[in-house]
């Protein structure tokens, strides 16, 4: 009886700070990849991204992950709108050793400022080559129970013994910026 009354007064507690454990579905998936050439900057898309649908929880109206989840990003599924430059990358990026650019999403904090902020760490593992990582994301409630998150990482090719694309017999920029929206349904 005692243990019983314990276990409750627990789940009132819980519920009265606030804490919810909420389901997550990812309903939308885009990456960008920007490329800066002197002679053609380019951009690579990717919507068919391989994600889990990551394990959250809301305290007092902010978000944090409760446990890590991976994206898989296919090379074979980024496109530029030139076969040719694709094919160059994906080679560049270790294509058909590697089929998919991997990321383990670590953590995710809150960020110090009063923004809807947060901080997400984790690992990128380009061609057998793993770097740790953080990027700053921005969070925003839309209707409907959906959350929008956006962010940008920059990764440098030599962080990742890859050698830069070129063209005309000059190298790309040794930076990629990656851009990234999620959408997740809460359901």
């Amino acid at each position: 009886m005692v243990l019983e009354m314990k276990k409750v007064i627990v789940i009132c507690i819980i519920f009265l700070l606030g804490f919810q454990m909420e389901a997550i579905e990812v309903s939308k998936k885009k990456i960008e990849f920007f490329v800066e050439h002197s002679a053609q900057n380019v951009t690579g898309i990717c919507n068919e991204i391989q994600m889990e649908n990551p394990n959250i929880q809301s305290v007092g109206g902010q978000y944090r992950l409760k446990s890590p989840f991976e994206i898989k990003i296919p090379l074979l599924k980024i496109t530029s709108g030139d076969s040719d430059r694709d094919s160059h990358i994906q080679e560049i990026l270790g294509y058909p050793e590697s089929q998919s650019i991997q990321v383990k999403v670590e953590s995710i904090h809150i960020s110090k400022t009063n923004d809807p902020s947060y901080s997400i760490k984790g690992k990128l593992v380009i061609h057998g080559k793993s770097k740790d990582f953080v990027t700053d994301v921005s969070v925003q409630v839309l209707e409907s129970g959906f959350l929008q998150v956006d962010g940008t990482l920059v990764v440098r090719f030599s962080e990742f013994d890859l050698e830069n694309p070129s063209l005309l017999f000059l190298k790309a920029k040794d930076e990629i910026q990656v851009k990234y929206r999620f959408e997740l349904r809460m359901k």
